[in-house]
């Protein structure tokens, strides 16, 4: 039983490793997924996902930790980790929220553009993206709706809004 399931166990490791290994090759870094079996082998508790990356080509690939890589970069990994793991399940929305705080903006344009890509193939599903903040320049996909929410007091009310205006502004651009 127990190869049975360790077998089960690596191929979906090894298909999840994949996928992150190709987003993060994309962005120009390396990246990969490994099982982490402690160090007894049937102390099963003690398994666990161990996250390898690797940002400039002068450094070995190193474990994902909050000593190593700064927030920005756990904050990519994270959100490839997310994209590699989302092609296993079948849902019908993903949310997340601020998951582009502390990236740089080219690292920020990068994820957004793999997000983009991902979500929007016909067989995934809706993808929620909260954030305060977004790049200018961003390639939105036909298949997107963006939301803006504006609130608080000092924001005029949407009845005042002049909508002619505010598009021949973003058509200027």
């Amino acid at each position: 039983v127990k190869e049975e399931w360790l077998g089960a166990l690596n191929d979906l490791i090894g298909e999840i490793n994949e996928r992150f290994a190709k987003f993060f090759g994309t962005m120009g870094f390396a990246g990969a997924v490994e099982l982490h079996t402690g160090n007894h082998l049937n102390d099963f508790d003690n398994y666990g996902i161990k996250i390898l990356v690797k940002y400039r080509d002068s450094e070995p690939l190193q474990e994902l930790t909050p000593h190593h890589q700064s927030g920005g970069e756990r904050s990519v990994a994270t959100a490839i980790y997310m994209l590699a793991l989302q092609a296993l399940t079948t849902v019908p929305f993903r949310c997340v929220d601020e998951i582009n705080q502390g990236m740089d903006a080219r690292n920020e344009r990068l994820v957004f553009e793999l997000l983009v890509e991902t979500s929007c193939e016909e067989s995934n599903a809706q993808y929620f993206l909260l954030t305060p903040k977004l790049l200018p320049g961003l390639e939105y996909n036909p298949r997107m709706n963006v939301l803006i929410v504006h609130n608080g007091k000092e924001m005029l009310h949407h009845t005042q809004w002049d909508l002619d205006s505010i598009c021949a502004n973003l058509r200027e651009d």
